[in-house]
């Protein structure tokens, strides 16, 4: 099973933009009881008019029914909205045009249909759903569950194309690592989590504030920002690796600088990396190839 729902586009692009996409509150301004999907299924978000294009997709964890002031706790950023005002400020919003309920917003419950390995598109990668013969008409303002195979997946995987390599000379790209602010960087971070389902490919580390996305071929544009130009890395892995003390070859085994003296770190020589369950997301050959010449083995 899959779903499509209604999706607000201030939210969509603030997740976005941030590269949230692990435990993300997809917030419905009343309680809406979602009971039909199980742990796992797509909901797609239809950005609502003027773009009414499939936008991304979360995979569904749980649904509950919380009051502002809890899943502003427990959600945070990850409610779409940059601060807690704000997400009163849309609820109140809603409220004024659609509801006769007297009550404060804060003392409201608001439902909450929680995804995780979300996946947000480029907005040259929309879908519109014309194309796919599925039918989700404009007067749909909750949510529509479809039994049938999801075409939208076909879709998707079809976007993943394999990295060229960008033809840059090592100078630029020893300007591009000074660039502080990276086109896409959120979307990037959002894709590599997703792709390695949330767990750093080398240790497994699954605690979000310790992972970072790290390009193989350094950055250079935003066409750098591209799955299989991607690692999901543990922070201190990320900097080794940056700096040319850990090198990843082509058949994904770990390779670690002799000057390296950490024996924890020498225990990872020789080991392989963890790919992604999708091989159409495995990192570019070319691409790992293409940092040898900055491993520091001598």
């Amino acid at each position: 099973m899959f779903a499509i729902s209604p999706t607000d586009i201030e939210w969509f692009k603030f997740l976005r933009t941030e590269g949230l996409n692990s435990e993300i509150n997809f917030w419905t301004p009343t309680p809406w009881n979602v009971s039909r999907l199980a742990s796992g299924d797509k909901l797609y978000f239809m950005l609502k008019s003027p773009i009414r294009k499939i936008g991304g997709y979360g995979q569904f964890v749980e649904y509950k029914n919380m009051s502002v002031n809890d899943a502003w706790n427990k959600y945070g950023f990850k409610n779409g909205c940059t601060s807690k005002q704000d997400l009163i400020d849309r609820l109140d919003k809603y409220k004024a045009s659609n509801s006769s309920d007297e009550r404060s917003v804060t003392d409201s419950e608001i439902g909450c249909i929680v995804l995780t390995n979300a996946v947000y598109y480029d907005d040259d990668k929309f879908l519109d759903l014309d194309n796919y013969e599925i039918d989700f008409s404009r007067f749909i303002v909750k949510i529509k569950y479809y039994n049938e195979n999801d075409p939208l997946e076909i879709a998707t995987e079809s976007m993943v194309k394999e990295f060229e390599l960008l033809p840059t000379t090592l100078e630029k790209l020893k300007k591009s690592r000074l660039v502080t602010e990276r086109k896409g960087q959120g979307n990037f971070r959002a894709i590599i989590t997703t792709a390695y389902s949330n767990k750093c490919c080398i240790t497994n580390e699954t605690t979000p504030e310790l992972l970072e996305a790290a390009h193989i071929q350094p950055y250079f544009d935003e066409n750098s920002n591209h799955v299989k130009n991607g690692l999901l890395l543990r922070v201190d892995l990320h900097k080794l690796y940056d700096n040319g003390l850990l090198y990843i070859d082509e058949s994904f085994k770990i390779h670690i600088s002799p000057e390296v003296k950490s024996e924890y770190y020498q225990k990872l020589n020789g080991t392989t990396i963890r790919l992604p369950e999708n091989i159409n997301l495995h990192p570019s050959k070319e691409a790992l190839k293409s940092k040898k010449f900055e491993f520091r083995n001598e």
